[in-house]
């Protein structure tokens, strides 16, 4: 495991990184080709967009005040048809020159669009292939990583800090070339000009550079305030709608608004306060972009009045125009880079907290050469077995017990006693710091952990379902496995009799998390699914404890069925459902202090014999305090 495992949520403060940049632009790697020409077509979009302008010029200068014709039209000499022809030859000229201008217009809008295809299908390619790396990886994570850090936080990871990644740095980043290649050809194309002019057009620009930079400066931590009360109302919102009950049950609710009102209200201020940064930044810029084509104006007019010459001819009224749009369209760029300055920023953050995700090394891992785990005879032996969740505060202390194929042993005790935790070690759900776990004689860490994990069926308290249909809750997507093979082991367990009540029967959607079905009938769905997977060792985790009383006898009965012929450890606080058991191994504070069967356990008069007194005997007012 490398660094912390707790994944902050924290904006950070987190503006341009060349280091992230250059992981970043991996995932582009594979779609090199379509990203260059992409790259290619706004290039040429750009650069055709440029000569429209210039093209404005030509028709002006040399078509519509053509200064032949007006001298032609000055002279008294001059015949009538000649000036009409001029007339007529320019008019034609133009009526051309007008068709290139529109078909120019139309390949650059259509480079756009195309342009605009291959950018959305690289980003969409990118986002998925980042979305799956971070899915995959989750999968690898141990349970230790998962209980630290909560389910909305890793979402925010796969969804939102993705899509900021997606849209800054695939499409961002195509666009901001082409906004920096445009104000580059516009200027060569002024400078070429008129030189003069295009000093007068960027006269201000140290006016927007400085503007751009207190702009920047307060957007930026208008920015990350907004990100942090998001969170926090975010954060807020997620933890009273899972604890609804809690809140309702203790009249909490006005005091739970009032909560959520000031935090939305803060973050609606921050909102506010950040659109009127905006508010001031954009018409300062646009101020400066008139005031710029007004100098334009002010100068170019002063050397047509001056009859000055430049590189290309004498000033006219046609170079005025052009370098009125060339300006307006320079300023353009100029304000979208400094608008995806706080798209850069949160990109930037928003791979800094998916790179500390893909970094965190999982702390349950195969070995180098790992022992693909085929069948097992279910022998199962804890060996001196210590383990803590947290640095030395011991669950398990130096715990030693063996278990011989096909036999069934209870684990009680008071809750926190580390019954769980035992049964946890056995699926590499954690791995212990002292001792070992054996299975058939080796460490269950030199297995390789997916096999192995298939070979131990865990029936827990708290039945987890997916959303969808009862069928794909038994196979678990499992294709392979036919539905023949599905339906009989639901009839093993007794739960096809109220699968074949449901509406649509094994195609009935058992909603989120199982919610429309009862415990019991949840509890039998997973005996199902655990059955279906046929597995050599299984682990009953208080499955019996929440059941209703009207499916009690054919959970039960179930059980019994799935525990035949496989070595089994079942987990339990009622004592009832374990008295049967080959053997019952009594836990206390991390260790194992009884071992024997229910009689031996009570005749020793010792841990068991006092846990089934406070379970069985009339409840008097003091043992009722205790349960």
């Amino acid at each position: 495991m490398s660094g912390d495992y707790h994944i902050d949520d924290e904006i950070q403060d987190k503006q341009y990184d060349a280091r992230l940049m250059r992981r970043l632009l991996e995932y582009l790697r594979p779609f090199k080709r379509p990203m260059a020409l992409a790259t290619f077509l706004l290039l040429a979009a750009t650069a055709l967009g440029t000569l429209v302008p210039y093209f404005n010029m030509i028709a002006i200068d040399r078509y519509i005040q053509n200064p032949a014709r007006s001298e032609l039209g000055r002279r008294v000499d001059a015949a009538p048809g000649a000036f009409a022809s001029q007339l007529d030859t320019d008019a034609h000229r133009l009526t051309v020159l007008m068709g290139v201008m529109a078909g120019l217009i139309v390949l650059e809008t259509l480079m756009r669009y195309a342009q605009m295809m291959f950018v959305t299908y690289v980003g969409q390619r990118t986002m998925q292939d980042m979305r799956l790396k971070i899915f995959a990886h989750l999968q690898d994570m141990s349970l230790r990583f998962l209980d630290r850090n909560p389910v909305g936080r890793l979402l925010t990871r796969v969804t939102g800090d993705v899509e900021n990644i997606q849209q800054t740095i695939v499409a961002g980043l195509v666009q901001a070339i082409g906004e920096v290649v445009s104000i580059v050809f516009i200027f060569a194309m002024m400078l070429w000009l008129n030189w003069r002019l295009t000093l007068v057009a960027l006269s201000v620009l140290p006016g927007i550079v400085v503007v751009s930079m207190v702009f920047r400066r307060y957007a930026r931590a208008s920015y990350l305030e907004i990100q942090r009360r998001i969170a926090r109302l975010n954060a807020f919102t997620q933890e009273n709608i899972s604890g609804m009950r809690i809140v309702q049950a203790f009249g909490h609710e006005d005091r739970a608004f009032e909560r959520y009102d000031r935090l939305n209200a803060e973050h609606r201020d921050e909102w506010v306060r950040q659109v009127a940064y905006f508010s001031y930044y954009f018409p300062a810029v646009d101020f400066l972009g008139a005031l710029s084509i007004a100098l334009v104006v002010l100068c170019g007019g002063r050397q047509i009045l001056d009859g000055q010459l430049t590189a290309a001819g004498p000033a006219s009224i046609g170079m005025l125009y052009a370098y009125m749009q060339w300006t307006e369209r320079m300023f353009a760029p100029i304000r979208s880079l400094a608008d995806k300055y706080n798209l850069l920023q949160a990109a930037m953050a928003s791979s800094e907290r998916i790179f500390k995700l893909l970094d965190t090394v999982p702390d349950i891992v195969n070995a180098p050469a790992p022992i693909e785990c085929t069948k097992l005879r279910g022998e199962v032996e804890l060996r001196g077995v210590s383990f803590a969740y947290e640095d030395e505060r011991w669950v398990l202390k130096d715990v030693s017990l063996s278990i011989a194929p096909g036999e069934r042993v209870a684990v009680v005790g008071h809750t926190g006693a580390g019954k769980t935790t035992l049964a946890s070690l056995l699926s590499r759900f954690h791995d212990v710091q002292r001792g070992a776990v054996l299975i058939d004689g080796i460490d269950v860490r030199e297995y390789e952990m997916t096999s192995l994990r298939t070979k131990i069926g865990v029936v827990l308290q708290d039945v987890y379902l997916f959303s969808g249909s009862v069928e794909f809750n038994i196979r678990m997507g499992d294709e392979t496995m036919s539905d023949e093979h599905v339906r009989r082991c639901a009839e093993y367990v007794n739960a096809a009799g109220f699968i074949e009540r449901l509406p649509g029967n094994y195609g009935y959607d058992v909603g989120e998390r199982g919610c429309n079905l009862s415990s019991g009938q949840r509890q039998l769905l997973a005996f199902a699914r655990t059955l279906a997977f046929d597995p050599q060792i299984l682990v009953l985790d208080e499955a019996t404890s929440s059941i209703d009383t009207e499916t009690e006898a054919l959970i039960q009965d179930a059980t019994a069925k799935l525990m035949e012929g496989r070595t089994c450890i079942v987990i339990a606080h009622r004592l009832s459902t374990v008295q049967h058991a080959d053997r019952i191994a009594v836990m206390h504070k991390g260790e194992i202090r009884e071992t024997g069967t229910h009689q031996e356990l009570l005749a020793q008069r010792g841990l068991y014999h006092t846990l089934y007194e406070l379970q069985y005997r009339p409840q008097s007012p003091g043992a009722a305090a205790l349960g």
